[in-house]
């Protein structure tokens, strides 16, 4: 199977970025340093990670005061869209790599786009930068990306026969999913909604979700590489006994 370019994100990637947000206030704190109120997700950075930073950014910077707030993963959208249309909005969030286009698109972030190159630019990967450009302008900055992990059932595939880190292709995925799909075992459960699954076949075969024609975005869903992704995944969901 080929693998999707870290810049286009489908179901094997997770990135995050770090925006600023245009809406906040002035961070003035009576006469004493600067307050810097930053988001981040539950879980994105350890305890301990998040410390050992805290408290070196305020040593490097004494006239900054930086309190970060975990927010929860549940209804993260929501909070976000309803503090950046307020005047109390954090100054710094973490946000997923779909939501820049959309905060950005409502005027609610800081534009980067002269800063990169003092922001260290030069060093980041293009795949983690680009999810953080809205129509050529740079909002986010690249934070972390991580590869999601396969579970299976290892004594299954080896009472089937099956080597699982030989399965290189669709076909042979697609065979091994029959082999395991027998006596009340479940070879594969694809849930018929899991769009990030879809994604990535769609971005192996060579479309995408939507296309930018004369300035103007178009489901790009109806392309005979959409069509072809979307034939497999219906293969290899049917092999499983999720809804259909």
């Amino acid at each position: 199977m080929k693998h999707r370019p870290p810049a286009l994100l489908g179901a094997l990637l997770l990135s995050a970025g770090l925006v600023a947000c245009s809406s906040s206030g002035d961070g003035s704190n009576a006469g004493g340093p600067t307050v810097l109120d930053v988001w981040l997700m539950r879980d994105s950075v350890s305890e301990a990670f998040q410390q050992e930073f805290e408290a070196g950014f305020e040593k490097a910077h004494p006239e900054i005061d930086v309190r970060i707030q975990i927010q929860e993963w549940e209804g993260i959208g929501e909070k976000v869209t309803a503090a950046l249309a307020s005047n109390d909005a954090p100054d710094v969030i973490e946000v997923g790599n779909t939501q820049v286009a959309q905060y950005a698109r409502s005027g609610g972030l800081t534009d980067f786009t002269g800063k990169v190159d003092d922001l260290g630019g030069e060093s980041w990967l293009d795949g983690l930068a680009e999810p953080g450009a809205w129509e050529g302008k740079q909002y986010g900055i690249p934070y972390y990306a991580a590869n999601r992990v396969v579970i299976y059932r290892t004594d299954l595939f080896r009472e089937a026969g099956i080597d699982a880190a030989a399965i290189k292709t669709r076909d042979q995925w697609l065979a091994a999913t029959e082999k395991l799909d027998k006596g009340g075992v479940q070879g594969i459960y694809l849930p018929g909604q899991n769009w990030f699954a879809l994604a990535g076949f769609v971005w192996d075969e060579g479309g995408d979700l939507a296309v930018r024609e004369d300035g103007r975005w178009k489901g790009g869903l109806d392309s005979p590489e959409a069509v072809r992704a979307m034939e497999f995944y219906k293969r290899l969901q049917a092999l499983g006994k999720g809804p259909k």
